[in-house]
């Protein structure tokens, strides 16, 4: 069947038509009208994907901010704390309500014999113990008192079967040193001098502690203490934030990616950009 000559005519003259229009905004120096404009988006998987993912950098980001916070204001009550004048314990009953966790506390009196290598304990990469000796307060018409001492870390030797030498002094001393929880609740019999795995494994019975729940942890300057170096706060406000930085990082390449592999954002940037210059010349 042939077409009528009338259809045909206005299919004719509508081709010349557009591209007589065609024809004419090239001789003007202008682009020719585009049918429709470009959709931004051209990969809905990936924009799926990174819509799930984003969201969930940016609340670990915020996680890891508000964490360093928190870190922060913590170290900044333990400087306060540690820096206030140190408590004389002499085993009265009305200092209880005095001990608290990080509280300065200064004692007169004499180390035992009775002393625990706490075991698993490194510095600086190296394994060795933290040792725990009981030290006695009181004498005369002062009430007599025992207390748990954290001396420090010695390095373990080379051997397992090989403990290191605890030396400590006869002489009555003045130690310092800050309060920190031990939670001795064991109910067995620990021999002394030997290893342990925590302080709850030593026995309130045996040791006839002033206050089991507390051990007191040496400072660097006393003349009795090992190595001290002690990790009050386990992961720095500085640590912290420098997660949460990643996180945004991540975060931002995250976006990144996305606008250059699931959107038309090049191709509509340069369109403008050429009509831009067209409208100027």
């Amino acid at each position: 069947m042939t077409a009528p000559k009338s259809s045909q005519q206005h299919r004719d003259q509508a081709v010349d038509t557009g591209n007589a229009e065609r024809c004419s905004s090239a001789m003007d120096g202008k682009p020719a009208p585009r049918d429709a404009s470009v959709a931004f988006i051209r990969n809905w998987p990936v924009t799926l994907l990174s819509l799930c993912f984003l969201p969930l950098l940016l609340s670990l980001g915020n996680w890891q901010l508000n964490r360093a916070a928190e870190k922060q204001q913590i170290q900044n009550q333990l400087d306060a704390r540690l820096s206030g004048q140190p408590i004389r314990l002499s085993g009265e009953a009305s200092e209880e309500g005095a001990l608290q966790i990080y509280a300065p506390v200064r004692l007169l009196g004499f180390y035992t014999d009775e002393y625990f290598l706490l075991d698993n304990r490194t510095r600086n990469g190296r394994v060795g113990y933290e040792v725990l000796q009981v030290f006695e307060t009181g004498s005369g018409d002062t009430p007599k008192a025992r207390w748990l001492i954290n001396r420090g870390w010695l390095p373990a030797g080379s051997h397992r079967s090989e403990l290191p030498e605890v030396r400590y002094p006869l002489a009555a001393k003045v130690i310092t040193g800050f309060l920190y929880p031990a939670r001795i609740e064991g109910q067995g019999v620990t021999p002394p001098h030997s290893r342990i795995q925590s302080p709850q494994d030593l026995s309130t019975r045996q040791l006839a502690l002033r206050q089991p729940a507390w051990q007191i942890r040496l400072s660097a300057d006393s003349d009795t203490a090992f190595t001290t170096d002690w990790h009050l706060i386990t992961t720095s406000p500085q640590k912290h934030t420098g997660y949460a930085v990643q996180w945004f990082a991540m975060a931002t390449a995250l976006l990144l990616l996305w606008l250059l592999t699931a959107t038309n954002l090049r191709q509509i940037l340069r369109e403008k950009w050429f009509k831009k210059t067209s409208k100027e010349t």
